[in-house]
């Protein structure tokens, strides 16, 4: 079974057909080296970058901003989003630090992307 893959290395958006054999995965469509190694990527194991907010502790109504430091699997971005529903930031915290190490043993972890200070209102 074939599956068509849209390539989104570089802004040209090229499209390929992938299926896998006994002799591998096969790629069918005019792509540079960059993109032959993202389709077979995305063949194989599909990964996004986890964007979401996250409660914040002291009982504030805002939220902080989140993201992953890197792509996590596409199969675990709902359960991720569940559990983070479950925690909270604690301030204070720079851009980029550490709010969940390792999420749900993802080898991801889950960044700040905004300072948060300790005096929240």
């Amino acid at each position: 079974m074939e599956k068509e893959i849209i390539c989104i290395v570089c802004a040209r958006g090229c499209r390929s057909l992938v299926c896998e054999d006994e002799e591998g995965i096969k790629v069918k469509g005019k792509l540079c080296k960059n993109g032959q190694a993202y389709v077979k990527s995305e063949y194989r194991d599909p990964r996004r970058v986890l964007s979401t907010t996250i409660a914040i502790e002291g009982g504030s109504c805002k939220r902080l901003a989140v993201r992953s430091r890197g792509p996590v699997p596409k199969g675990k971005l709902l359960d991720c989003v569940r559990y983070l529903k479950t925690k909270k930031a604690t301030p204070p915290l720079a851009i980029g630090e550490v709010v969940v190490k390792n999420i749900l043993g993802t080898g991801e972890d889950i960044i700040a992307c905004s300072p948060l200070e300790t005096n929240i209102s």
